[in-house]
Parts: structure tokens; sequence; C-alpha cells
């Protein structure tokens, strides 16, 4: 349903970015259907082959309990179609009211936004980690290699829609001064969780997790402490945007 509102609706997203997220949505679903702990290998197990070959896999998540790499393709995927998708969204609004926002700060834009959107999943993992239990899915190694998945889908996204999108090649270019308050507050709540997920990438390609001792609660605790850093600056941009409404009136 969603699918077919936005390329039937007005924002008039393209076909590409759809089947994209449509292909994402398939691989995820039938990763966690290939296999289940209380039945053995899953149904594409022939000839004898043994959990991890090819697509014959067993255990409660499947494809992701076999191939570490399937959960990071679904990861890449899904950040790249979520940053394609915000891309043609942005610059379609920002030339339907007038904001003059150029290509280039709408890529930035839509690679915080979408790394963003992957840190409040991990912190959402986190959650369940700490509450319910549900351990299969934290850990340090898988969650920050989700972020780095998530990173590389979102600069592929925004990357293939600044060439892509022929109405980008309309825009200024270079944005105007001030930025509608609806970008900045944008920038505002994702810059603190793209920048920590862009950090411990790092921290872990470049200094195997020294950062943050490899453990899993302490980077918990900084995704923890980023959403806070977020809802703090939104908060504070927010009150803002009030007192000038006020002072305007």
């Amino acid at each position: 349903m969603a699918l077919t509102f936005l390329w039937s609706g007005r924002m008039r997203m393209p076909a590409l970015p759809l089947w994209i997220a449509y292909c994402t949505t398939l691989l995820h679903f039938i990763g966690g259907s290939l296999g289940a702990a209380d039945h053995g290998p899953g149904p594409l197990c022939f000839g004898g082959m043994q959990p991890g070959e090819w697509l014959c896999a067993d255990g409660v998540n499947g494809m992701y309990h076999s191939h570490p790499w399937w959960d990071k393709i679904v990861h890449g995927m899904n950040s790249a179609s979520t940053a394609f998708a915000w891309s043609f969204a942005w610059r379609r609004v920002s030339d339907h009211n007038g904001w003059q926002i150029s290509s280039r700060m709408i890529a930035g834009i839509c690679f915080s936004l979408t790394v963003a959107i992957g840190m409040v999943y991990e912190v959402y993992e986190f959650f369940g980690k700490v509450f319910f239990y549900t351990i299969d899915q934290g850990g340090y190694v898988n969650t920050v290699t989700d972020l780095i998945s998530n990173s590389l889908g979102a600069a592929s996204g925004v990357a293939f829609a600044f060439y892509y999108d022929s109405q980008g090649k309309k825009a200024p270019s270079v944005s105007a001064s001030p930025l509608p308050w609806q970008a900045s507050l944008t920038l505002i709540a994702t810059l603190p969780l793209m920048i920590v997920a862009v950090l411990l990438s790092l921290d872990m390609i470049l200094l195997s997790g020294l950062m943050v001792g490899s453990d899993y609660d302490r980077v918990g605790e900084v995704l923890l402490a980023s959403v806070l850093i977020s809802s703090l600056l939104v908060a504070a941009r927010l009150a803002q945007q009030s007192q000038m409404k006020k002072q305007e009136a």
C-alpha cells in the first residue's frame, strides 16, 4: 500500500527505489523463513547440503543464522532505497515550496537522515537486548557492521540520486541562507546520530573497536546518548521556532 501511494501520489517516486525497497523486503522475509530452530535444515537443503552451503539454512533466523553477510546486504539495500527515495522527495518538496536548496545540501540531508534512521533501529535492538533479552540481534560486531552497511548504502543511494535525478540539475549550486526550518530541524535531529554512527564505524574499521573496547553495552550507551542529545537539540530548535513565530505575530 505504501509503495502504491508513493508511486501513484503527488510525490511521483521513480520505480527504481521502490523496486530496491521491495527486493530488500523480500530478501528480509526469505532470509528469516529458511530455517527454524525446531525443524532442522530449511526447505532448500538438497542432496545432503549442510547449513551455510548456498541457500541451505537452519536456526530460528534462517539465512541470517547461516550467512552473516545476508544481514549486511539487507541493511545496505534498505538504506540505499531509503536515501534514494528521500533524495527525490526532498528535491520535489524544495522545488514546490521555492526553498532553493542545492543538490549537494539535499544529498547531505538525506545521507544524515538515512543513517540516523538506521541508528534508531539499532537502539531498538539494544532495548530488546536490555529489557527482553533478545541478544540474537545484538552484539558489538553485529551492531557496528550494521552501521557500516547502513552508511555505505546511504552513500550509494544519495550518490545515485544525485546523478540520476534530472530535476536536480536545475537546482541552485548554493543553498539559500538561512535554510528553511524544516531542513535545519532535520539536520539538527540527525547529525548527532549520523556522526556517532560514522565514528563507531571508523573505530571498528581502523582501530578494531579501541574507542569503545569492542563492548556492546558501551556501544548501546553511546547510541542512547546520541539519541538524547538529538532530542534535546530538537526541543531547543522547536522552542526557538515557536518564540520567533510569537515575535512575528
